[in-house]
């Protein structure tokens, strides 16, 4: 005798799969633009410091290039020159440490805490 039982999806279990894999999109979509502009900062510092002769630039210079950089990769959203922090010990330091926080579901935000720092030579 033949069963006539059947293999594959049913429409509850396609309406599940599709809801859970729209939740994980979704919530990439969050976290990837985040994360964007993170690599845009880590790339514009790491490009301050290569610079030969970069120490030796005034701090508001400084700023304002790690600002044009972020400016022009469209990263400068949630960065501000006041989380830009430079101290001068062995070498000026640059250090930006932002945080980022984007609403997910109603009163639920996904928190990003983004610490960078360099030292120019």
């Amino acid at each position: 005798m033949k069963s006539n039982r059947r293999n594959g999806f049913t429409l509850l279990g396609f309406i599940f799969a599709l809801i859970v894999t729209l939740f994980f999109v979704y919530i990439a979509m969050r976290l990837v633009p985040m994360y964007l502009e993170y690599h845009a900062v880590s790339q514009a510092l790491n490009t301050i410091a290569a610079e030969p002769e970069s120490s030796k630039l005034t701090p508001w210079r400084i700023r304002e290039r790690i600002m044009r950089s972020l400016y022009v990769s469209y990263a400068d959203n949630n960065v501000t020159k006041e989380h830009i922090r430079i101290t001068k010990n062995k070498g000026v330091q640059v250090r930006v440490a932002y945080e980022v926080r984007k609403p997910m579901l109603g009163n639920i935000d996904i928190i990003g805490s983004f610490d960078k720092s360099v030292t120019l030579k």
